[in-house]
Order: C-alpha cells, then sequence, then structure tokens
C-alpha cells in the first residue's frame, strides 16, 4: 500500500515532468500573432499562416551564416508554410470594407523546424549551385583577338571574379590548373580546353571570347560567354554583347590590347547572366526536373531484366525514366534523378546486391554502365 508522502513525491515527479515536457515542446516555438486578408476565409487563413512562418524565417535566416542562396531556401520553406506550424488560433474575424476576410491568428511557429530546413537547404545549395567551374580564354573561330595574351587572361579573371564573388562558385585558378596539367600549354581551343577541365574534375566550363566583325573595322566587336556541362559537352547557356571601338591604329599589338580593354567594360553583364542562367538549371534539376543519367545494364539474367526497369522507379530521388532499349539481357534506360551520381549508383548497387547479383561498374559523369559479373569467368 502506497503511504501518502510515497503518493506526494509521485505527483511531484509527475508534475516536474509535466513541465519539462512542455518546456521542451515549447522551447523551439514562438508565439506569432498576425493578421491577413484573402478573398474567402482558407486564402486569409494561409496567408495568416505564411507571414508567422517568415516573420520566424527572416530571424533565422539572419542569424544562419550558413544559408547563401536566401531566395531559394525561403521559397522552398514558405511553400511548405504548413509544415512549420505547430497550432494556431484564430483569434478574430471580419470583413473589411474593401470586401475582404480579414483574420487574426496567434500561431505558434517550430523554430527548430525552420532551423534544421535552412541548414539543410543551404547544404543542397552548396552541393548543387556551387559547382566547380573553370574559365578558359578561347580563339578557335578565324575572327577572334588571341586568347593567349596576358591581357585576354585580365578579361578571363574579371569572369572569375564574377562567379566567385558575386554568386559563390568554386572556380578553379586557370593558371593553377595548367601548371598541375599533363602538359603546361595555353590551350586556346574548345577541344582541348574541355580536355584540362575533365581532367582537373570541373563539372562546367565557361569560354569567353572577342570576336571581330565579318568586315574587320567597319563592324562591332563581340563578346562571346558559353558555358557547357563538361561530362556531356551540354550547353547550358551563351551570352553575346556586341561593342565598338574608335581609336583603331596600324599597330596590331596596340589594336588587340585596345579591344580586350574595352571588352572588359562590358564583361560583368554577360557574366551575370551567365550565372543566373547556370543556376536556373542547377534548381530545376535539384527541385524539380532531376538531373538526367544514362543507366545502362548488360548481360543481366532474363528475369533480372524483366523487373529492373520497375524497381529502379522505387528509389530514392527519382522523378522519372524512359526506356531507351530493352532486350533479354540487357536494358538502357534514360533516368532523371534528384540525386548526384555517387548517391544514386550507391543506391542502385543497394538494389542489385539486395537480389544478390554480382556486378561491375563504370561511372563517368552522368553515364553509369553495370555488368554481371559471371563468377565462371572469374
Amino acid at each position: 500500500m502506497i503511504n501518502r508522502s510515497t503518493l506526494f513525491v509521485h505527483k511531484c515527479v509527475l508534475f516536474v515532468l509535466a513541465v519539462l515536457c512542455f518546456s521542451l515542446w515549447n522551447v523551439n516555438a514562438s508565439a506569432v500573432e498576425v493578421s491577413a486578408e484573402g478573398s474567402n476565409q482558407r486564402q486569409a487563413l494561409n496567408a495568416a499562416l505564411r507571414q508567422a512562418v517568415e516573420m520566424s524565417l527572416g530571424t533565422e535566416i539572419e542569424t544562419n551564416t550558413l544559408v547563401e542562396n536566401f531566395q531559394v531556401v525561403r521559397q522552398q520553406i514558405l511553400n511548405h508554410t504548413k509544415g512549420f506550424v505547430r497550432s494556431y488560433k484564430i483569434l478574430s474575424e471580419d470583413i473589411s470594407t474593401s470586401g475582404l476576410v480579414r483574420i487574426t491568428i496567434d500561431a505558434d511557429v517550430d523554430d527548430q523546424s525552420i532551423q534544421d530546413s535552412t541548414k539543410a537547404l543551404s547544404t543542397l545549395m552548396k552541393m548543387a549551385a556551387h559547382p566547380r567551374i573553370y574559365v578558359a580564354g578561347i580563339d578557335a573561330d578565324f575572327d577572334a583577338i588571341s586568347s593567349i595574351s596576358d591581357e585576354f587572361r585580365l578579361l578571363t579573371e574579371m569572369v572569375e571574379a564574377t562567379l566567385r564573388d558575386e554568386f559563390h562558385f568554386e572556380i578553379l585558378e586557370n593558371e593553377a590548373v595548367r601548371l598541375a596539367d599533363i602538359t603546361p600549354y595555353r590551350f586556346t581551343d574548345r577541344k582541348n580546353n574541355l580536355k584540362r577541365a575533365r581532367r582537373a574534375k570541373a563539372e562546367f566550363i565557361v569560354f569567353v571570347q572577342v570576336l571581330r566583325g565579318p568586315h574587320g573595322q567597319s563592324k562591332p566587336l563581340t563578346l562571346r560567354l558559353e558555358t557547357l556541362e563538361v561530362a556531356t559537352n551540354r550547353s547550358i547557356a551563351k551570352e553575346e554583347v556586341p561593342f565598338s571601338m574608335k581609336n583603331w591604329t596600324r599597330i596590331d599589338q596596340q589594336n588587340r590590347e585596345t579591344i580586350i580593354n574595352e571588352a572588359k567594360d562590358h564583361i560583368y553583364a554577360p557574366s551575370a547572366l551567365l550565372a543566373a542562367r547556370l543556376i536556373e538549371t542547377l534548381r530545376q534539376e535539384v527541385y524539380e526536373d532531376g538531373q538526367r543519367y544514362d543507366l545502362s545494364f548488360y548481360r543481366f539474367d532474363e528475369k533480372n531484366i524483366q523487373f529492373l526497369e520497375t524497381d529502379l522507379a522505387t528509389l530514392s530521388g527519382y522523378v522519372r525514366h524512359k526506356l531507351v532499349q530493352q532486350k533479354k539481357t540487357a536494358l538502357t534506360l534514360s533516368y532523371w534523378s534528384l540525386l548526384k551520381a555517387g548517391p544514386l549508383h550507391e543506391e542502385i548497387s543497394s538494389l542489385l546486391k539486395g537480389q544478390d547479383i554480382p556486378f561491375t561498374f563504370k561511372v563517368k559523369g552522368r553515364t553509369i554502365k553495370y555488368q554481371y559479373d559471371d563468377p565462371m569467368f572469374e
């Protein structure tokens, strides 16, 4: 039989635990009172909830130094407002003079979830929107200004500075990459610079080129910037800016220096537009379309081939796929995933190992090939 003193102690312990649990529940929550309007109650309530989250989000963004791409993180969280509100209470509701419904609510916003989400999203943006970029000057076209001079190198350095300082891309310093390459030769063509970018493990390359007009001095010059995905040679964006030069001389060297100096005054805008286009492409790949991969499976058992396409659609990060070719022992797919190549390969490997399928593999950019490893031929 429990005596009164023991019962009293039990009640005290339960009370302390209840207070502690309540405190833990609310320590990471903030009560926010907001008002909003809408054409009906639902719109007004959603607007109020969004405003409550945005108020807490603004505070978190200010204190979270990890977040570099504020707009992307902010939009992703605000698109899922209700997931960050623990509870809310409607304090008042009326119709404004303009006929709109006006609601005032008291909302408990989950600050910890916002903090965790901003850190997770910022990490994702660091992975996706801060790729390794190599900037190279080229003069492959007949009318191009020579890109091998030190003056032209100053032009590409300005592009590097814009992409690095304004957009926080990871820039591979051109001269350091050149000196560390198998040959230190200064390449001025697309093909060799692409090969060098691949060896340096760059994800994207930016070509910088200055072109004369087709009729020499009578036509404007053109500053051309283009970015390509290194693994696939896919062109992401191209920007061209025409400009003119008045003070021509009879000395070609002076003319080249003057042209490059003039081009410097026009370099920022196309660099920024190129960066914005690249960020938008990466954002779509991360949040919407996913990255496209070429997946191939060779010499697999016929039964495994029949079910493999379905199994691949169950993996983490799956967006969609398109069957390219299927044979009795082979399968080729275009496969879109939110994962990068490494994590995607780990997912596929786990799938194959789970079915006791021995295999070898090869990953090159976004092309991933798997081949059945027949123990009979070991």
